[in-house]
């Protein structure tokens, strides 16, 4: 459906020439359409700042105001209706507010591990081999009920479950009977080689030995499923450049070099999966395989008359059998030992099952001379069904008519070898049932080349699903034209964005979640992310074929953390938020707008905080089999060294990218992993009133804590004394000359402007800065704007819950803006300063040791140091704590040089146990919540058995009270 948006006043004033009469978008609610109008001027930012109202009418004054129950409900609008946005009026409810506030989240309390891991990719545990293609047995497979793979990218490698498979033997020899059953049983015939006797001239007084006269040949034919849903085929525009990306036991059909074929005898097909396609006609009919292995005589058993091996069909409608007659040796030698031809033979019989007569199906015969076991097949049809009785199978059976050999100078034992049963209808997989239309992959292989017992893996380089895309988007260039209106079309692409909204929205092969639940306008900013050129690449690529059934919900967040990604319901939609870069922070806060005026901060312990990634990808150059790269953080490692961590300082993880095929891109993946791991380990946490109803997880709030800065207290507007002109609840310290920024709450968003400098130093109230839409009691913030000045500090809000009555707990980990210029150009990152005041805890104080002995009943006479030490003061203003994480206490124990740690807290005591007679020497430091110690306090006492003043025993049990 379309409508119209057609924007009025400061917002109409905004919009770029072109698109001031109106704009035809793709777009179901208010919602999308304001998401829409994001490609083309920050209009989400506008209507947080300055209410708006939203109608619906042919004009502004001719239509109807949209209520605020209407936006926040995703109220759905007409097809071809015409929505207006403009300034708030007068007598009208402003509806922008209620845009805003349907985003608040309905997840539950997430801790802080888990908040600063929710963009980390599930560590890997399994030793997978290949990861593109992950049918457990190899890329073929033959499995009923699989799963139908989902295929993903631009050029994937792509296995197979196979559905239909023959094998037709012709001058068949050389592979013995059992291992031509076993083949026959792994997917329906899969290949022998011939061998020949060379022509031997016997020495003089012996026989000569002969040729054999047949060979072991046999053509494998199948038909086999590469995925659901239209597909963009084997890469290649020609038949040649297609043959280049079939591969036979890893080597291409036809050689990419040479353009010469480095097999023959392959013919293939393939279909892409759409409706209404044809049936492949490389596999004839519908095959089932039957083994048998029964030894064929002329004569029953006992000296009785014919002997017949005979079977019946499954069905009626079984419309011709394969039968497989094995040849264990064919040869006469004469009286002088010379090698011969001989012959064997027999017939066929068919007959319904209700039929009281056999029907002639003709005769098998061979004349030939072969040392080796050889295989032929005969094809007998279906004889006229029974009159009246359409569900009358049919048998069939093989007799000998050759007399059975009575010496070992005739060779003409036979053997039934099973048989294969033919439906000859031609199945399409195209979905006419119902079903989802197949994509195809079909092949008549010559077997004779292949190694004897080898079964030939057939993998194919396609180019994946056709998924929805913007129809103003190029997927090859990575590139889109223009404002999108919301039009869709479909198109292979490597971007995982869209993808995942396939798979979350298909009701077939997805997870089905309603169109009501997505904005698609709101992915669009995470997709042109994801296809930014980075150097000759695109940032996030996405080339797998997925084969395994996985939780859908948790399907989503796999493959959405691969492009720095997490959904999250927020009541009404599904919404993807993403790291990426944002030109402005949305939300601002300070002491004056949370509860008590606090805020809780937290970090991972330093020995949680990976300093090494290493990521699994995809290496198109070695047959899509896992590849690795590592990143190492070489400066924390020896930080963590020489505080005598574990594993020499490394902590280390291994990650999959799902559907990576570029180095680069695994390896830039890794450092980002490792600097949030090792600058953005601290997290937030604040309880607000009605604020928190305008913030959504992804978005940046500035957190400006004054307990932290060292800053004068100033939290709100007193009151607004004119355009230019407003009061502070608190006097500020303004210095001559220098430039200010006021950083305050309008609407539901952060605004920023500059305040008139002052000539003198002073300490003032009054603020000369513009007023407009500001309101009394908003909370405001001071700001020096040069570089090196105190700065509030950015967090992305991860996590949203509703704690009370108006009441929510907002929290969020910290966030550095400079890290993208890092992550792509490596840029230093710049860390503006955030404090005042010294973040170093002091040095502990009062640190003492005491001998103690006691006798336990199970191990005897023990001894300890009992260590105390005085607690520092990390009081600041208003009595917060400072920074201050708690204790380590470490110790050199008599002979050792390494430092053992004894505790970490934030008590002001310890014990250490096990001590032996010697000297020890006792290290303690303070720590900060960055993972910063003082310097450190140490005590050097000594054990003797004389020291430990009298015994002290263990306390006796009396009672329990």
């Amino acid at each position: 459906m379309a409508i119209k948006v057609v924007l009025h006043g400061a917002f109409k004033d905004k919009l770029p020439k072109g698109y001031k009469r109106g704009i035809t978008v793709h777009a179901r609610t208010a919602k999308e359409a304001v998401q829409a109008l994001e490609q083309l001027l920050p209009i989400r930012r506008m209507i947080e700042v300055s209410p708006a109202e939203f109608r619906v009418g042919t004009s502004w004054k001719n239509s109807t105001s949209l209520t605020g129950q209407q936006v926040s409900e995703n109220w759905s609008l007409a097809d071809g209706a015409t929505l207006h946005i403009g300034p708030h009026a007068n007598g009208h409810e402003i509806t922008s507010a209620m845009l805003i506030t349907a985003l608040i989240s309905t997840a539950v309390g997430i801790a802080v591990n888990l908040l600063l891991n929710l963009l980390m990719p599930t560590p890997q545990t399994q030793n997978d081999k290949r990861k593109s293609a992950l049918y457990q047995n190899g890329l073929n497979t033959q499995t009923e009920g699989a799963v139908l793979a989902y295929i993903a990218g631009d050029r994937v490698l792509c296995g197979s479950n196979i559905l239909e498979a023959d094998v037709d033997y012709t001058s068949s020899g050389s592979a013995s009977t059992n291992l031509i059953d076993k083949m026959l049983g792994k997917s329906g015939g899969t290949g022998a080689v011939h061998f020949s006797d060379s022509e031997l001239s016997g020495q003089k007084g012996g026989g000569k030995t002969m040729s054999n006269t047949t060979y072991s040949d046999a053509t494998l034919r199948l038909t086999a499923a590469l995925g659901a849903g239209e597909i963009g085929g084997i890469v290649g525009d020609t038949t040649e450049e297609k043959e280049k990306n079939i591969l036979v036991n890893e080597v291409p059909l036809r050689d990419r070099g040479t353009n010469q074929l480095n097999y023959n005898g392959i013919s293939w097909a393939e279909r892409y999966g759409i409706p209404g396609q044809s049936a492949v006609p490389i596999t004839p009919g519908i095959p089932s395989n039957f083994e048998a292995s029964v030894e064929m005589t002329k004569s029953a058993a006992g000296g009785g008359g014919q002997f017949y091996v005979t079977n019946t069909t499954t069905d009626a409608d079984v419309s011709r059998v394969k039968v497989r007659i094995a040849f264990n040796a064919l040869m006469r030698t004469s009286k002088k030992g010379n090698q011969k031809v001989t012959d064997v033979g027999g017939g066929f019989e068919v007959k319904r099952l209700s039929a009281s007569t056999w029907q002639p199906a003709g005769t098998w015969y061979a004349s030939e001379k072969s040392s080796d076991a050889f295989v032929r097949d005969y094809t007998l049809y279906a004889p006229a069904k029974t009159a009246g009785n359409d569900a009358d199978p049919w048998m069939f059976r093989v007799y000998r008519t050759t007399p059975d050999s009575t010496d070992d100078k005739t060779q003409n034992d036979t053997a039934f070898n099973g048989w294969v049963e033919y439906h000859d209808q031609e199945l399409a997989y195209d979905g006419s049932g119902g079903e989802v239309p197949t994509a195809l992959f079909s092949a008549m292989i010559d077997l004779s080349q292949f190694e004897l017992g080898s079964s030939p893996e057939i993998a194919v380089i396609v180019r994946g699903q056709k998924v929805r895309v913007p129809d103003n988007y190029d997927p090859v260039a990575k590139t889109y034209a223009g404002f999108w209106n919301g039009a869709w079309k479909y198109a292979v692409t490597s971007n995982p964005v869209w993808h995942w909204y396939h798979i979350a929205s298909d009701k077939l092969m997805g997870c089905g979640f309603p169109e009501e639940f997505f904005n698609k306008f709101a992915l669009l900013d995470t997709a042109k992310y994801c296809d930014e050129n980075v150097h000759g690449r695109s940032r996030f690529t996405l080339n797998k074929q997925f084969t395994d059934e996985v939780d859908g919900w948790q399907g989503l967040i796999d493959l959405a953390q691969t492009f720095r990604a997490y959904p999250y319901f927020n009541g009404s939609e599904i919404v993807l938020m993403q790291d990426r870069p944002q030109v402005a922070v949305d939300h601002y806060v300070n002491n004056a707008a949370v509860a008590d005026g606090k805020f809780k901060y937290g970090s991972a312990p330093v020995q949680d905080r990976l300093n090494e990634v290493v990521v699994e990808w995809d290496d198109p150059d070695d047959y899509f089999r896992k590849a690795t790269v590592v990143y190492r953080d070489d400066a924390s490692i020896a930080r963590n060294k020489a505080l005598g961590l574990a594993n020499s300082g490394v902590v280390s993880t291994t990650v999959y990218k799902t559907g990576c095929t570029n180095r680069q891109e695994a390896y830039d993946f890794a450092r980002i992993l490792v600097f949030c791991a090792q600058k953005e380990f601290q997290t937030v946490e604040f309880d607000t009133m009605l604020a928190a109803a305008g913030y959504a997880p992804g978005q940046l709030i500035e957190v400006d804590d004054w307990t932290r800065s060292g800053k004068v207290p100033h939290g709100r507007v007193k009151a607004i004394l004119g355009p230019t002109q407003l009061m502070l609840d608190n006097a500020t310290p303004l210095k001559a000359g220098t430039a200010y920024v006021a950083h305050m709450t309008i609407g539901n968003g952060l605004d920023t402007r500059p305040i008139a400098m002052v000539a003198q130093d002073t300490e003032t109230t009054i603020i000369n800065v513009d007023t407009t839409d500001l309101e009394a009691d908003t909370p405001i913030g001071i700001v020096e704007a040069a570089a090196g000045a105190v700065k509030p500090r950015a967090f992305r809000i991860k996590d949203i819950v509703e704690s009370g009555q108006g009441r929510y707990t907002v929290k969020g980990t910290i966030h550095y803006e400079g890290k993208f210029a890092f992550f792509d150009d490596n840029v230093p990152v710049n860390y503006d300063p955030w404090t005042q005041l010294n973040p170093i805890t002091p040095k502990p104080t009062g640190l003492r040791a005491t001998p103690r002995s006691y006798t336990d009943e199970q191990l005897g006479r023990q001894h300890v140091f009992d260590v105390t030490w005085d607690a520092i003061d990390t009081s600041g203003p208003d009595g917060y704590r400072l920074l201050f994480q708690g204790y380590l206490l470490e110790v050199q124990r008599p002979g050792s040089g390494a430092w053992e740690e004894v505790y970490r807290g934030q008590n002001t005591f310890a014990t250490l146990t096990g001590v032996e007679p010697g000297d020890y020497t006792f290290s303690l430091r303070s720590l900060n919540t960055l993972g910063k110690s003082s310097p450190a306090t140490t005590l050097k006492v000594t054990f003797a058995y004389s020291n430990t003043g009298k015994t002290v025993y263990p306390p006796v049990f009396v009672r329990l009270d």
